[in-house]
């Protein structure tokens, strides 16, 4: 648990130093790495999969965990070009489904 904890840790200051080095506002760092949180806690077995947790109990199908991690793959390469409206676009995609998950739960 422990070793997991500190990879998870270490590969979050690692992209939101990515992130500020990368030409990207604070708040849209801030923004990725609550999304990349969750979305790095999905690990679907297989793309058919029907369903795969987060960590912090939602749900989604293990297509959208692919896409949700493809998207923020696209967030870091359009803050690597400076190109911040790409970049919140994609994000946008991203946290709108995070979101519509959660609420779900409620």
């Amino acid at each position: 648990m422990n070793a997991t904890f500190y990879s998870v840790v270490a590969s979050t200051c690692l992209m939101t130093s990515t992130l500020v080095h990368a030409d990207c506002s604070p708040i849209l760092s801030k923004q990725y790495v609550n999304a990349q949180w969750i979305v790095d806690s999905l690990r679907p077995d297989k793309p058919g999969q029907v369903r795969v947790f987060a960590s912090d109990g939602s749900e989604y199908t293990a297509g959208q965990a692919l896409w949700m991690k493809g998207q923020l793959r696209s967030v870091l390469q359009a803050c690597a070009q400076a190109d911040e409206a790409t970049a919140a676009t994609a994000l946008h995609g991203v946290t709108g489904l995070l979101d519509s998950h959660h609420a779900e739960r409620r």
